[in-house]
């Protein structure tokens, strides 16, 4: 379910790694990069897991006010709405979630005070209110909670976000792409199951280790290349990131023939506005049509597969 942007910008992210420490083994640091990538599952089952820890806490805070010595009468008969959320219920018994964390062995020490947290806010949360409230208890009432919760408020929260950007250098990148996913994952839920998405199947690791590799490998022909249509500038006066996204593109181009030419120029294009300087955009932009139109008369691009070329 990684879609290929979001390879590239991982792939992004190891090419400036490798370049600032070249003593690494490249069969080590390609085991590196894909634990990374595996760790994106991680990041989508942890968001998912903490929905159900959030309902288990609010269970035995219920049960804790129910045995205090002098319970109130609330206390005594609390709202179990949110305990019996129905899509909750489905994300515990009728998906793999946690025969997947199972198989992680994932635990943090950190993770009840967070949950705590959360709890405690989502009691003030209009949302929450407005939800245990509504004496509705459809599943598609209970999903609905859950999305609009999920998405307008948890996600939201400080101690959440900063609750994951701890366990990994690469979350913060990766928790609005991963967020979106448990958020898809909610609404195409249904009563009878709730379907987790896969992550790192042979395409992914096909297509993300080849983008690597070559642009690794191939960096000096590549620089040659780039150094030949920036005219009277130092290659060192390039901005990194411009670099390494102009080898990433040629890797594409030159080494990897399923991919559309088009679709490779256009994602690099992008990527130069949001990850390199406020004019990387036109200078990518400039430097690899010129590059392409050359390499293209010279015959040097070749794709297989109609449509790929234009």
């Amino acid at each position: 379910m990684l879609n290929r942007r979001h390879l590239r910008i991982r792939v992004l992210q190891f090419v400036y790694y490798w370049n600032k420490s070249k003593q690494i083994d490249l069969a080590v640091f390609e085991k590196e990069f894909l634990n990374s990538l595996a760790n994106l599952e991680t990041l989508y089952l942890l968001l998912l897991k903490y929905v159900l820890k959030l309902r288990d806490f609010s269970e035995n805070y219920l049960e804790g006010s129910m045995n205090k010595k002098l319970p109130s009468i609330n206390d005594l008969n609390p709202n179990k709405k949110f305990i019996n959320n129905l899509f909750i219920k489905n994300l515990r018994d009728k998906s793999d979630l946690n025969k997947r964390l199972d198989r992680l062995k994932l635990s943090f020490s950190d993770e009840n005070i967070m949950i705590k947290d959360i709890h405690f806010k989502m009691l003030e949360s209009e949302i929450y209110n407005d939800y245990m409230n509504n004496h509705n208890t459809t599943y598609e009432d209970d999903k609905k909670f859950i999305l609009n919760f999920f998405s307008k408020e948890l996600i939201e929260m400080e101690s959440f976000q900063e609750f994951f950007n701890k366990k990994d250098i690469f979350w913060e990148d990766d928790f609005p792409f991963i967020c979106n996913l448990v958020i898809k994952t909610i609404k195409e839920s249904n009563s009878n199951r709730v379907i987790l998405y896969d992550f790192l199947n042979n395409d992914v690791k096909e297509f993300s280790l080849n983008l690597l590799r070559n642009t690794i490998v191939n960096s000096d022909e590549f620089s040659k290349l780039i150094s030949s249509k920036t005219k009277n500038w130092d290659l060192k006066r390039v901005a990194q990131m411009d670099l390494i996204l102009m080898q990433m593109a040629l890797s594409e181009l030159l080494k990897m023939p399923n991919v559309p030419v088009k679709v490779t120029i256009n994602e690099y294009i992008e990527l130069a506005k949001y990850y390199s300087t406020a004019n990387s955009k036109n200078f990518v932009n400039g430097i690899l049509d010129s590059l392409l139109f050359e390499l293209m008369k010279e015959g040097s691009i070749k794709k297989t597969g109609r449509g790929l070329i234009e």
